[in-house]
């Protein structure tokens, strides 16, 4: 394969050891993951939810498990039917249920996500409309720990229309999920947003969205200078304290 995205070594070290699982949808994201995990030899299987909201939902579900089966990987999936109202708050909740409740039952050490770069620009968007903080702002992070076992997102810092590149230029399969135009849903109506700008200013938007989640690190005491409540107070100098003096 040719044009691969930068992906994070250290992540892809965690990734191949031990037994991991991968939230699959046949998508752009999750397409590129797939094969980019594949390519640097880090173990995996499969999980998909079909909502069943889409008529190409059936033939995504069918070539996500005839590649699984072709690529020597488990595929795990299942059918849900929710009410329109609050659709996608609904879709997470009864996505990371089916996952948890396969990772208990297999044994899976990590769940990995094709979240990436596009998907934190948007949730950024989102919070700032709502009213946050530093720490609110930073949606996702590359490693987090949820119920039990640990999510791995080695997309954060590559952008969709990279990974579609990529897809492209190897003639890797993957479908386009036409729901992601329909302005219906609150986040496609940011995305809306962030995609232009994306394609304007990646590279800027990359730096903001790594400050960010270092900050937000900070914030919470997991950063190097270690947690306000540890911290020394320390007296200036008499020196450094006139000084002060005199600028106030």
């Amino acid at each position: 394969m040719t044009d691969l995205p930068s992906l994070d070594g250290a992540l892809l070290d965690l990734l191949k050891k031990g037994k991991n699982l991968l939230a699959f949808s046949a998508g752009v994201d999750s397409s590129a993951l797939f094969f980019l995990l594949e390519f640097h030899g880090v173990p995996f299987d499969c999980a998909l939810v079909d909502y069943g909201v889409r008529e190409a939902s059936k033939e995504e579900k069918a070539h996500a498990e005839m590649l699984c089966r072709d690529r020597g990987k488990r595929f795990f999936t299942t059918e849900v039917i929710l009410p329109a109202s609050h659709f996608e708050e609904e879709a997470r909740k009864v996505r990371y249920a089916f996952f948890e409740k396969v990772i208990q039952k297999e044994g899976y050490d990590r769940l990995i996500t094709a979240h990436q770069m596009n998907d934190q620009a948007e949730w950024l968007l989102m919070q700032l409309t709502k009213g946050a903080g530093a720490a609110e702002l930073v949606g996702m992070e590359s490693i987090s720990e949820y119920h039990g076992y640990t999510v791995v997102r080695p997309l954060l810092t590559v952008s969709r229309n990279r990974l579609k590149q990529f897809l492209e230029k190897n003639r890797l399969p993957f479908f386009e999920d036409v729901s992601n135009g329909d302005p219906r849903f609150l986040r496609n109506r940011f995305r809306q947003v962030v995609t232009p700008l994306m394609e304007s200013y990646e590279n800027g938007i990359r730096r903001s969205l790594t400050y960010l989640e270092r900050d937000a690190r900070l914030l919470r005491g997991e950063g190097k200078i270690g947690r306000w409540r540890d911290c020394a107070v320390i007296p200036l100098p008499p020196s450094l304290t006139a000084l002060r003096r005199s600028f106030t």
